[in-house]
């Protein structure tokens, strides 16, 4: 069951890449890119929340805090200034 959860804890992050790097190059229009990017959202939340049901708040707090834009960037500067 614990490998389930972290499947679907880095599933959930896949559709986003997809929303941002794939859906805006495809030869769709503009109304078919937002439905699809609707589906990717609530995909993507579907698949995160059903991991922190079975993985547990605690472990994916934890886990999330190092994929937070502040927390990499502060590790990027620190890295940089050694």
């Amino acid at each position: 069951m614990q490998k389930l959860g972290w499947f679907l804890f880095i599933a959930s992050f896949l559709p986003w890449l997809a929303i941002l790097f794939i859906v805006p190059f495809l030869p769709l229009s503009i109304a078919e890119k937002t439905q699809i990017d609707v589906v990717l959202a609530v995909l993507a939340e579907v698949c995160f929340w059903l991991s922190v049901v079975i993985l547990g708040k605690e472990v994916v707090t934890k886990y999330r805090r190092y994929l937070n834009p502040r927390y990499l960037w502060n590790k990027i500067r620190n890295f940089h200034r050694r």
